[in-house]
């Protein structure tokens, strides 16, 4: 069976129903982050469908607008919202602002492209006495990546934020020998806090302070099989919330 071809969707959600749709789901709006109530609407809007790994980009006036990669045309997910959507959800999503574009099949080996993605750079220490150098205080905890080298250097070493972040982004391109990084250059760094749902049977929500970066720079695309799927899981974690999803321009070009 073949892999449909990924497209990019582009969606409008009204800021005033996103609000009324968490509060429908009990989210207390305090503490839930517009990225979790974004993928929460699209889920309940789109189903299987909803674009992951998406990207919010800046607000317009009531509209937030997501871009995002999907494996359905712009009239599938509005089919899709049509027959199964409840209400809120549906109002949250302003359907006929949906817009999709192919995505190119193929990447050919060797192509330069430039590039900007909001990561989370984090890594879950493996073993015990990993999770105690990095001060993790549970199994599978998520250490702030820059935080975790801070612990385990020397105490008269200064460490670069950036470059560690930068390093990161390298590993978590060539995954599977998808892409090398050619360049790249930290363009904005906070610290959030995030909301979550966790992993009991209750679902209860959990706020967690996270590190949320933006880079841009050059790849080469290594395997083109290889790129094409990192495109479509997103680069690190969270990818599901609002990070890791690649914009791609043509090498050279400034960033706008």
């Amino acid at each position: 069976m073949s892999t449909p071809q990924l497209s990019m969707i582009s969606l409008d959600l009204d800021r005033s129903m996103l609000a009324r749709f968490g509060r429908s789901m009990g989210l207390p709006l305090q503490t839930a982050d517009e990225g979790y109530l974004a993928h929460c609407a699209m889920r309940a809007a789109f189903g299987a469908l909803a674009p992951q790994p998406f990207a919010m980009r800046p607000a317009r006036g009531r509209f937030a607008r997501v871009l995002g990669y999907a494996d359905a045309s712009a009239d599938a997910l509005r089919d899709h919202a049509a027959s199964f959507a409840e209400p809120i959800a549906h109002s949250a999503c302003n359907l006929p602002s949906i817009a999709a574009k192919r995505m190119p099949e193929a990447w050919p080996a060797g192509m330069h492209l430039g590039f900007e993605v909001r990561v989370c750079p984090i890594r879950r220490p493996s073993d015990n006495a990993s999770r105690k150098a990095a001060g993790a205080t549970r199994d599978h905890a998520e250490v702030d990546c820059f935080l975790s080298e801070c612990w385990k250097a020397e105490a008269d070493v200064r460490l670069s934020r950036e470059e560690i972040y930068c390093s990161w982004l390298a590993r978590e391109l060539a995954r599977d020998g998808a892409a090398t990084m050619r360049a790249a250059q930290m363009i904005s760094f906070r610290r959030i806090r995030l909301s979550r749902s966790d992993h009991t049977a209750a679902r209860r929500l959990r706020v967690c302070e996270r590190p949320d970066a933006t880079v841009e720079g050059l790849l080469e695309v290594a395997s083109p099989v290889a790129f094409a799927a990192l495109l479509r899981r997103g680069v690190g974690r969270h990818r599901a919330f609002g990070f890791g999803m690649l914009l791609l321009r043509p090498a050279g070009d400034d960033h706008a």
